[in-house]
């Protein structure tokens, strides 16, 4: 075990364990605190995605405007239950506020910056994990079913476009050239050959614990309740169980981050999105890369134990029960994407996004201790803002600059 000052980790999903992995090929050693196993919560249930091309934020000009047409669709990519509508309208402000041309040119500037490395930097630490088989780069696809959809997302892709992202568009007879199993009523295909994915992301997960715990991490199952402060700095992370000394802290509790960083200092205005999937076991087809369905705004990626259909935003806080309809919303949109589709087995799940209404995370250091630093609100990019983030916290906690300037993403911004 190394004898370097020892770092907790709040959370142990993917960003936590990232961060983790980051610090402890620098020599430090790590605690990492979570309720449950590794990457066992929203980090085992995504899409599986490391989207270099993800540097669109959620809200864009003129979204406004669609919110109403999607919140009347029971099958459409947003729903808020009107139960939360008082508590989530603050959120939809800063929202709105952050969807001028101007600030989505900063925010997209931004996203690419933290997110054009992610398939070289995981595959870094899927070779430390020893599962560099699970990153693999094939590039994904959105398909549209009409030229006034495919239309109405141009300003994504120029925003892409303008930060170097490729983007190969076909259309008609070469839609069906380039997969037979898309469905004929797709009229428009958006091919990013340079994004990748991963193959089973609890697998990765519980991979980079594995080697943690190999290289002497030790895992605390608590939660965390707050922190001891004193003269500016974190001395005990204070759990439902035992206290955790320790040298300087990060909290990459995910969803759940919100009252620790207010422990800390920092009022973040963090909702969770709350997403679903479904997985289909022994599916009878399969496209040949991970496809984004342009309107409904889910995904499906062949994956180790099935095919995998996940996305959708359901506004509705951490305590609601799940709302399996919107699971079987992607069931049936899935059916009319690949119509040869048949399979044995169906497996529903709902798990919570960290969100910003910025659509930008929160990195950096805490204003109340000087060795506290926040790596959480990723929104639908944890997977992908993953190993770039733990690399920017391994360099903030050794005190060096890292490779991206975190100004960005500083929790001040919402001040």
């Amino acid at each position: 075990m190394s004898t370097a000052p020892s770092t907790t980790i709040v959370g142990a999903g993917v960003v936590g364990l990232a961060c983790a992995a980051h610090l402890q090929r620098r020599g430090h050693a790590v605690t990492l605190v979570d309720p449950e196993p590794p990457g066992s919560q929203c980090s085992s249930g995504n899409a599986g995605m490391l989207s270099r091309a993800s540097c669109v934020p959620v809200g864009l000009p003129g979204t406004a405007h669609k919110v109403p047409g999607w919140l009347l669709d029971p099958a459409g990519p947003l729903v808020i239950r009107p139960s939360y509508l008082p508590a989530i309208a603050p959120w939809l402000w800063r929202f709105w506020r952050s969807t001028s041309l101007p600030r989505v040119q900063q925010i997209a500037s931004a996203l690419h910056v933290l997110l054009d490395p992610t398939v070289v930097k995981w595959r870094v630490l899927a070779d430390w994990a020893g599962v560099p088989d699970l990153v693999r780069q094939e590039g994904y696809a959105i398909a549209y079913r009409s030229a006034q959809a495919f239309a109405g997302d141009e300003l994504g892709r120029r925003l892409r476009r303008e930060r170097g992202v490729r983007i190969d568009v076909l259309e008609g007879r070469a839609v069906r050239e380039f997969d037979p199993a898309l469905s004929p009523a797709i009229t428009h295909l958006a091919v990013l050959p340079e994004q990748g994915h991963v193959a089973n992301p609890l697998r990765l997960s519980q991979a980079l614990a594995a080697r943690l715990e190999a290289g002497g991490a030790r895992f605390v199952r608590a939660r965390v309740r707050g922190f001891d402060v004193v003269d500016g700095r974190v001395r005990r992370v204070l759990t439902d169980a035992d206290p955790v000394e320790t040298a300087a802290v990060v909290v990459a509790a995910g969803a759940r981050s919100k009252p620790l960083a207010a422990g800390l200092g920092a009022n973040v205005p963090l909702e969770t999105e709350r997403g679903y999937h479904v997985m289909l076991g022994r599916p009878t087809v399969l496209p040949r890369i991970p496809v984004c369905d342009g309107g409904a705004k889910w995904f499906t990626t062949p994956m180790e134990d099935g095919l995998r259909v996940a996305g959708t935003v359901e506004l509705a806080g951490l305590d609601a029960a799940p709302d399996w309809r919107r699971a079987d919303h992607m069931l049936e949109g899935i059916r009319r994407l690949l119509p040869g589709l048949a399979f044995d087995t169906v497996e529903r799940w709902m798990g919570h996004r960290p969100s910003l209404p910025d659509s930008l995370p929160v990195i950096g250091r805490a204003p109340r201790a000087s060795n506290a630093f926040f790596a959480f609100g990723h929104g639908h990019m944890g997977l992908s803002g993953g190993a770039p983030t733990g690399e920017i916290i391994a360099a903030l906690v050794a005190g060096e600059r890292p490779h991206v300037d975190p100004a960005p993403y500083d929790a001040a911004r919402f001040a």
